[in-house]
């Protein structure tokens, strides 16, 4: 039995990846003592990468507030893009909402999970709170 190609499928999902994101990561450095750490800030390492953004709006109104205090509401951005782009668990993302003109309709700022990858789409979710 052949296997299936899905490479073609991946190619004409990116005509769905019409918003961008930025990809910075917290990169692995050797110490002065001679043991390995991180650095402290997140490096940029791409910019503008083509994705397709989703998401679904939670909230949760605290009941013991008064109307004059915050009232969180967490998002869960589902950022979908090709496999080919380097993601990995702990990145720290902004991604950009795009409209059809290619203005920034809103942007999001978070750290992603573990990414998931299919034989034609690479997909991560990140959390963001509002409104703290």
């Amino acid at each position: 039995m052949e296997k299936i190609n899905f490479e073609p499928i991946g190619e004409a999902m990116q005509a769905f990846d019409t918003d961008k994101m930025d990809i910075s990561r917290r990169i692995p450095v050797e110490n002065p003592d001679g043991t390995s750490g991180e650095t402290d800030e997140a490096t940029p390492l791409y910019s503008n990468i083509p994705c397709h953004i989703s998401f679904q709006q939670l909230d949760y109104p605290d009941t013991n507030a008064s109307m004059s205090e915050t009232r969180p509401v967490n998002k869960v951005l589902k950022i979908s893009c090709s496999t080919s782009i380097d993601l990995q668990n702990g990145d720290l993302i902004t991604a950009y909402k795009l409209a059809n003109n290619g203005d920034t309709i809103e942007s999001y700022i978070g750290v992603i999970g573990e990414p998931s990858t299919t034989m034609s789409r690479k997909t991560v979710e990140m959390q963001v709170r509002t409104n703290v």
